[in-house]
């Protein structure tokens, strides 16, 4: 049997102000890079053939 999940710690001080830092410098995707994904799910899901 599983061990069960423990929730997500909540981050405090220095560790909190690090976290929000690191994720302000990640760049957003850009349109480009959206369209290949779309384009990588929708093959994806053409190949898939779920029958309940």
């Amino acid at each position: 049997m599983a061990k069960p999940i423990e929730p997500t710690p909540v981050l405090k001080g220095d560790d909190a102000y690090e976290f929000v830092a690191e994720m302000e410098k990640h760049e957003k995707a850009s349109d480009e890079e959206k369209a290949r994904v779309a384009q990588g799910a929708s093959f994806i899901q053409s190949m898939l053939t779920f029958t309940f």
